[in-house]
């Protein structure tokens, strides 16, 4: 017999049922009764049987779910069946099969390699399973397609791998959704089952698979009885398909189909005196022992008006609203208010989860009959909230039980196995070797991983080769360390034992990686059982069962019981999951990217339940997967849009809009629910869970998602306000602290956020008070809260280096580059990490910008000793004699060039071919530029050295009183190139710096010290020449940057008939030369003898009168390049001063959008921050050049 008990949330409906069996289980020692419930209720209805019985046992009465049952029946009949193949086993039996028949598979075959993938195909093949579908039923669904080519694709595919996964499995294994099918064969079997009164709670509808389970039940069984959440106003039995959008509709659809096996059980008895359904369903209806509860008294709301207001209309037609009548009168008093129903906002989803456990701590406090078990809290997603509310509720001092399953993705056993076999896939990628051991089951401490990293990193060691052989080179950074700690030494033996001994060090921590995957490699090319021993054997070497034990100690050590759990077992569910795959696949002969690819299926299906570790405790859960026991206050956390209604879509293989196709053309054959008819459902379990609580109801939620992007409140906050129209939407801002501040952990969080605006005065008086007290009440929390006071009193106040500590780092002779003094210019503290304390990055195996400018300076340099090597000069040689002598020259520099990176990528001999395509540009440039006057190169790449004792590089910056030097500089360095013309009287200098980079000369920038190098350029060449030149002037005519590049043109400026010169000419002009000219006309056409009004040469354009047109023209005087040239030597100085004197000040400047800190390597060292009292930035004014020019003036 078939009987129901309905009624809304909280009238009782689980209550009765219970009350019921136990009176007939006292009644009937003799029969059994059984209760059946979801897997996450059992434990939980096992309870309340115990409190709810007079006797608080059981005797009788069994408390089982469809899996447990499965297994009490197969005990008590003796069933046997083939080994049960769980998720796992089904993704690698799936994947497995599919790579046999890919061929076959032309839509899904080539995609079951990739992650995720083969979980969309299991959780189909597994929808068919849970419905019954068998593989020859799809041929019916693929016929209703039509003319959907996509979708018969898909699921011809299917239909296929279907077939062959139940081929491959049969008599060996039987998917856990088949269990199912085996307990209805052996259903008739059992005495347990014959006679007895079996109840089902706690369900909201059931799969095809399990009413073929039901119907023999209700064939074998006395009574079966299902309890189900109805409205007070809906009739039951009243089901009609097409009404989605109507709150009770699963329930309707559910007892529509039990009743039709109801009838299917009867007809089967006695076909002849049985009617059709209709009225057979219409008289049993009427006449039937069916339970209809109203929520009286006894009902979870009974006390309650205003959540019985909530269960009455929620999700319901009309506008009813509470405290109003229905003609729209307000109602006043008690009855009106609403105080059992609240809405909390906040900005982020952090103060979200503080607001609502310090409203818990609060209510707790004020109620000393509550206790932590009366509340649960929901989540519009666990995984945005989950972690949050773990973290916070560690800080509040607030148990919980987080009712989730962990995936073990990143567990370091699983790291460390899927990274070596990474590397072993990858052949000793640098990503994969370090992931490995990084993992946390690396034979190298960490110390020693940084090491080999540093090394590795240097050098770019790839491949086997590279690992599996000795290390022999030095990186050039450590190499200059060597040399510069045995500067007397550079080239003895003592800088040989270091060279060895690092070598040695390095080549210890290669060796134990190598040993250590050794194993993986060996096994390569075998079969999966080869690869498993292999994989066995590795994890044995590393020790990882021993790790991990080590671990799961420290997180109990830690009271972190969620990874205790995780850890206790990890290391078992690997080794089973080896055990699996070796026994499904052991003989076959496939790869390491396979078998990888294959554990990586089985990893993802490894889940780690828990249960709560104590009675006290408030259950955390989703409201789809929780079930929650009688709660006096619910926490409704993430009522936002984007959670709330949960995106209903499962993507996946079929996607939603086929889903829909094909529940509108199918008859005969269901499907798991549409989108649409999700989220239909899900507006049931909203309501379910809104009318769990028995006092309070809280919904919350956040402004900010936890990327910092604006999200809303969900439609549902519009419903409550819309039911509540008083309800008080309480803001975390709008709270007193103190109501926030409950517990140490959160009170010494408030205290870090805030001690800057204490100690800054930015808090009023009472602020202060409030602040001051909590500090003092924190007084057992001393060591925290001195290094907060102490990160809260952080000022930065300047001192300068002790003459002692200068003259350790400097001495008295200071060598210096005209670079270096820049980099002082723009921040003197960052001069001295890198400069005095020699920090530096780490070396990198890349080619960057600084190699870029290397390659092209040194190819040059080689070019212009060919050129003289085969008697040929700058102004000499054929375009074929440019290009044929650059490519030498280019490949002469770069071969080896820093283990011969050009050539370790495909990216990088690119790269090499545009090097090529630019310095033939250059060369051609640089050719025609030089033609066009009469200056001559005279050197190229002129080393400071070559200057001989000159002023401008050995500067005497302190002298005593006798004139003796105390402190000297001598500066380094190197000209690019340059270009003389000589007269009688004069040397006519013109200075070229090579630039990748197109920079522009700026006399401002001058004047702060931050653009030295051409004006120093000319000093030193003025120097040269006029001690080479005695007698004779030496005159700057230029100082000029010469960008190497090769322009592309606007395609818009380009007339489409030009010429190929006409677009030379116009090449030429955008690689003029940049700088600054002296204004005199002979020099000028001296410089370039077809200038006209604008030269392509050099900046100069004039304008009709002869005069230097302004827009166009960077020229200066003769007095004032000297005076620009007295002031460089001046700022020369005087920075070697302050350099020698100790000045490390951090005082990076700033000039417009431009400061010392946008591009500086050592922000992370400075602790440089504009809001802490003593940093700030030299604001540089930008300033004209005729300022400047009269600022230089003043100074020298």
């Amino acid at each position: 017999m078939l009987r129901f008990i309905f009624g809304a949330s909280g009238a009782g409906k689980s209550y009765h049922l219970r009350k019921e069996i136990i009176e007939r289980s006292i009644a009937e020692p003799d029969r059994n009764f059984l209760i059946v419930v979801p897997d996450q209720f059992t434990m939980q209805t096992q309870m309340d049987i115990v409190k709810q019985h007079p006797d608080h046992g059981i005797m009788n009465i069994d408390v089982v779910s469809f899996s447990r049952l499965s297994h009490r029946i197969f005990e008590e009949v003796g069933e046997s069946h083939e080994k049960v193949l769980d998720d796992m086993g089904k993704s690698l039996v799936l994947r497995h099969v599919a790579e046999e028949i890919k061929s076959d598979l032309p839509i899904i075959g080539g995609s079951m390699h990739k992650m995720g993938y083969i979980d969309e195909v299991k959780s189909t093949v597994s929808e068919f399973m849970q419905y019954g579908i068998e593989p020859e039923m799809l041929d019916d669904i693929i016929d209703v397609c039509g003319n959907k080519g996509a979708l018969k694709a898909k699921l011809s595919d299917l239909r296929l791998l279907y077939s062959e996964f139940k081929k491959y499995i049969k008599g060996n294994y039987i998917a856990q959704e088949e269990l199912l099918d085996v307990l209805c064969r052996a259903l008739p079997s059992s005495k347990l089952i014959a006679d007895s009164v079996i109840a089902f709670d706690g369900f909201t509808g059931f799969t095809p698979i399990q009413y073929r389970v039901i119907a023999e039940i209700l064939r074998l069984s006395s009574e079966v009885i299902f309890s189900f959440t109805l409205g007070q106003e809906d009739n039951p039995y009243n089901y009609d398909r097409n009404e989605e959008q109507e709150l009770f509709l699963l329930t309707k659809k559910t007892v529509h189909d039990l009743l039709r096996l109801e009838y299917e059980n009867e007809k089967s008895s006695d076909p002849s005196t049985v009617p059709d359904f209709e009225r057979w369903a219409a008289y049993r209806n009427e006449n039937s022992r069916d339970v209809f509860l109203k929520n009286t008294e006894k009902g979870r709301h009974a006390s309650n008006p205003e959540l019985t207001f909530l269960e009455k209309h929620l999700f319901r037609y009309g506008n009813a609203k509470y405290g109003v009548s229905e003609n729209g009168d307000s109602q006043e008093g008690e009855t009106a208010k609403c105080t059992s129903i609240g809405i909390l906002e906040a900005d982020t989803v952090s103060r979200e989860v503080q607001m609502v456990l310090s409203r818990i701590r609060k209510l707790i406090r004020e109620n000393g009959e509550l206790h932590y078990r009366d509340f649960a809290i929901v989540c519009g997603s666990l995984e945005r909230y989950g972690e949050v509310i773990s973290n916070e509720a560690g800080k509040y001092e607030v148990p919980i039980y987080l009712d989730q399953t962990g995936n073990i993705k990143l567990n370091p056993l699983i790291e460390a196995i899927r990274s070596a076999l990474l590397t072993v896939t990858s052949r000793y990628s640098y990503e994969s070797v370090f992931h490995f051991l990084r993992s946390g089951l690396s034979p190298l401490t960490a110390n020693e991983t940084d090491r080999l990293e540093n090394y590795v990193r240097a050098l770019g060691i790839r491949g086997i080769k590279g690992w599996e052989t000795d290390f022999e080179r030095i990186p050039g950074q450590i190499m200059r360390k060597l040399k510069m700690s045995n500067k007397k030494d550079s080239e003895n033996i003592i800088i040989e034992e270091q060279k060895k001994a690092y070598l040695s060090d390095l080549n210890s921590l290669r060796q134990k990686t190598v040993e250590a995957l050794a194993p993986l490699f060996c096994a390569e090319g075998k079969k999966v059982l080869d690869y498993s021993r292999a994989l066995y054997e590795f994890l044995t070497g590393l020790g990882a069962q021993g790790k991990m034990a080590e671990f799961e100690n420290s997180f109990r050590g830690q009271g972190d019981e969620i990874r205790t759990k995780e850890y206790s077992v990890i290391y078992r569910k690997v080794i089973a999951l080896l055990d699996q795959v070796t026994a499904l696949m052991g003989d076959e002969k496939i790869t390491w990217k396979e078998y990888a690819e294959i554990l990586d299926v089985g990893f993802s299906d490894i889940e780690i339940g828990t249960i709560p570790q104590s009675v006290d405790r408030i259950v955390v859960g989703d409201i789809e997967r929780t079930r929650l026991k009688e709660v006096k206050t619910l926490f409704f956390l993430g009522v936002n849009d984007d959670l709330i209604p949960k995106a209903a879509g499962t993507g996946g293989i079929i996607s939603d809009i086929e889903r829909q196709f094909l529940a509108d053309s199918l008859t005969g054959i269901e499907l798991a629910p549409t989108p649409r008819q999700q989220m239909y459902i899900q507006r049931l379990y909203l309501y379910m869970n809104l009318t769990k609580p028995s006092e309070r109801l809280y919904l919350s939620f956040a402004h900010l998602d936890p990327d910092g992007k604006s999200i809303r409140p969900a439609y549902l906050i519009g419903k409550i306000t819309a039911l509540f129209p008083r309800v008080v939407t309480e803001r975390f801002d709008d709270r007193a602290e103190g109501d926030i501040i409950q517990t140490a952990g959160n009170g010494l969080d408030y205290i870090a956020e805030h001690i800057q605006d204490y100690s800054r005065g930015y808090m009023n008086e009472e602020e202060e008070n409030a602040f001051c007290g909590l500090f003092n009440a924190l007084s057992g929390h001393r060591e925290r809260l001195l290094k907060m006071v102490e990160a809260a009193g952080v000022r930065y106040d300047h001192k300068p280096l002790s003459d002692t500590v200068a003259s350790m780092l400097y001495g008295n002779f200071l060598v210096n580059s005209v670079s270096r003094l820049e980099k002082y210019a723009q921040c003197a503290y960052a001069h001295f990490l890198q400069y005095g304390l020699r920090l530096d990055e780490r070396e990198e195996f890349t080619f960057d910008q600084a190699d870029l400018g290397t390659v092209f300076h040194g190819a040059l340099e080689k070019f212009s000793k060919k050129l003289e090597e085969e008697n040929l000069s700058w102004d000499s040689f054929s375009k074929e004699d440019g290009e044929r002598i650059m490519e030498e020259a280019l490949t002469e520099f770069t071969d080896g060039y820093n283990g011969n990176i050009l050539e370790s990528t495909k990216r990088n001999e690119y790269l090499m071919q545009r090097i090529k395509r630019i310095l033939f540009r250059s060369v051609d440039t640089l050719q025609y530029q030089l033609k066009k006057g009469s200056f001559v190169p005279r050197s190229m790449e002129t080393s400071f050295d070559e200057a001989g004792e000159i002023d401008a590089i050995n500067i005497a910056l302190t002298e005593d009183e006798r004139g003796r030097i105390l402190q000297r500089m001598k500066l380094t360095g190197s000209i690019d190139r340059i270009d003389t013309y000589e007269d009688a009287d004069h040397v006519y200098i013109k200075v070229i710096d090579f630039k990748s980079g197109n920079k522009k000369f700026d006399l401002c920038a001058l004047y702060y010290g931050l653009q030295l190098q051409l004006v120093m350029y000319m000093n030193v060449a003025r120097g040269m020449a006029e001690a080479k030149n005695r007698g004779k002037e030496a005159v700057p005519a230029a100082i000029l940057y010469y960008h190497l590049t090769d322009p592309v043109l606007d395609g818009e400026k380009v007339n489409p008939d030009a010429t190929g010169e006409e677009v030379n000419a116009m090449i030429r002009e955008e690689l003029r030369t940049r700088g600054l000219v002296q204004a005199d006309r002979e020099i000028i056409d001296l410089l370039d003898h077809e200038a006209g009004q604008k030269s392509d040469v050099i900046p100069v354009k004039f304008n009709k009168d002869g005069s230097f047109a302004k827009n166009g023209s960077d020229v200066m005087s003769a007095d004032d390049f000297e005076q620009v040239s007295r002031y460089v030597s001046h700022l020369i100085k005087k920075s070697g001063r302050n350099i020698l004197k100790g000045d490390i000040e951090v005082n990076p400047y700033s000039q417009g959008d431009n400061t010392a800190c946008k591009y500086c390597r050592f922000k992370s060292v400075c602790g440089f921050e504009q809001g802490i009292p003593g940093y700030s930035c030299r604001e540089l004014p930008q300033m004209k050049d005729d300022e400047v020019m009269q600022r230089i003036a003043s100074e020298v």
